[in-house]
């Protein structure tokens, strides 16, 4: 593969030669770029407090940017994220309720090729559209990103692969160049940035979307050096075969704000950074080994734990530093961007979603006070305000997450009406989005 250096310098005298054909950007339709953390919880940036972490790339986001603290995944895992991201819409409505896993009956399914996508819409407001890294959204070729109005994909379809040999936990093969299967020697972590420099650089006189889909700090736990240990035909374990957890996850969080750097480092040799929003979130809590903060519960949890999570948005000169408290969800990303790249959609389009654009420039905007609702895994929650319902097989339990964010007290019996207002909202929304048994995936 071309490196960066060899890279830049062809692509610069294309670049040329487009402006001097009169090929020019549209103001109005600045550049966006999603980068998305797997399994990297609340409390796993240095900028949210970690101090084992050395994280200056995300960092000098956080600080010059809005540093967002009730920011939230749709779900406590992978797939329903990532097609709430993509649709705009809570999981639910297209099936996608749980995970889609390289094992069993789910391996089938993926997001239906009728569903709306954020890509989609981009590509059809006249966006060079690319995603680099994680889809989990369908291993069959139906599915595939190039199918979800994405031009140009390179990384791979599972949950998670071996970071060096790119097999995935069922010892599959799996690292694509849009519907083909290449072989490509690298650490995935440093892949997916190569390809997003490429990205950047080949599109750099034109408006872009791109989506950095990391598979880090997900396990298997995996530094650039560490040999590959998953192959077919071969047993091995799922979080991998380090001996040093702690300082190889480590190093996998900063091997990706590495990459971050990288990117941001390609937007400023294209004098792109004032024409390009940054999005930086994760796709949902961490994983015991990782670190969520002062929050209870972990990934998989409807405990803020599993799904509160770090999130970023910088625009240079347009987003001023800040933090944002306003309760948000990863489905309202999708109507976000098109507000401000002014990209057009069919009227009869409804997202869940909300858009937050006014939040990113001055810190408040107009209030998204709102009822939102997770499902998974026989657990529910609905949250207005400081109020969250949570209930699981054992109990209904009501939280006071302005008093109480680490989820330690029931409040239930002081606060009656407001257990029974988001028990009521809770049953609605269910019979909104459809039960759990009409899900493609649990």
């Amino acid at each position: 593969m071309m490196r960066l250096s060899t890279y830049r310098a062809c692509i610069a005298v294309t670049i040329l030669m487009m402006y001097a054909c009169g090929k020019t950007r549209t103001d109005n339709k600045p550049n966006v770029i999603i980068i998305v953390a797997d399994d990297l919880g609340y409390g796993g940036l240095s900028c949210y407090g970690d101090k084992n972490v050395r994280t200056p790339h995300v960092d000098k986001l956080a600080a010059n940017g809005l540093k967002f603290t009730d920011f939230h995944s749709n779900a406590p895992v992978c797939t329903p994220t990532r097609a709430a991201l993509l649709t705009g819409h809570y999981q639910q409505r297209s099936g996608m309720e749980g995970v889609i896993y390289v094992r069993g009956e789910t391996r089938s399914l993926g997001l239906d090729t009728a569903e709306l996508t954020l890509a989609e819409i981009m590509q059809q407001n006249g966006y060079a559209t690319g995603l680099m890294g994680k889809w989990h959204l369908g291993y069959k070729n139906e599915f595939n990103p190039v199918y979800h109005g994405f031009d140009e994909f390179h990384g791979y379809l599972s949950g998670n692969i071996d970071y060096h040999s790119h097999y995935d936990n069922a010892g599959i093969y799996d690292w694509w160049h849009n519907t083909d299967s290449v072989y490509e020697e690298g650490y995935s972590t440093d892949l997916i940035t190569d390809h997003a420099e490429n990205f950047i650089e080949h599109h750099a006189a034109e408006p872009f979307f791109l989506m950095v889909m990391h598979e880090a700090p997900h396990v298997p736990l995996q530094g650039r050096k560490d040999p590959p240990y998953r192959f077919p035909g071969k047993s091995f374990s799922y979080q991998g075969s380090t001996e040093n957890v702690s300082a190889t996850y480590k190093e996998m969080v900063e091997v990706m704000d590495e990459g971050v750097g990288r990117i941001m480092a390609a937007l400023k040799a294209y004098d792109l950074e004032e024409k390009t929003l940054v999005l930086f979130i994760s796709d949902n809590g961490a994983e015991p080994i990782g670190n969520n903060g002062m929050l209870n519960g972990a990934k998989g949890s409807l405990l803020e734990g599993g799904h509160r999570v770090p999130a970023i948005a910088y625009w240079k000169g347009r987003i001023s530093p800040g933090e944002s408290s306003e309760t948000l969800l990863t489905m309202d990303v999708l109507p976000t961007v098109l507000s401000l790249c002014n990209a057009g959609t069919p009227s009869s389009v409804v997202f869940d979603g909300i858009d937050f654009s006014s939040i990113l420039f001055d810190g408040k905007g107009a209030s998204t006070r709102r009822t939102v609702f997770w499902r998974y895994n026989k657990q529910k929650a609905a949250r207005n305000g400081k109020w969250k319902l949570w209930i699981d097989q054992a109990d209904t339990t009501l939280f006071n997450l302005e008093s109480d964010l680490g989820e330690i007290k029931d409040v239930s019996d002081d606060y009656p009406d407001i257990k029974r207002q988001l028990g009521d909202a809770l049953i609605e929304w269910e019979r909104s989005v459809g039960q759990p048994e009409a899900m493609k995936t649990l």
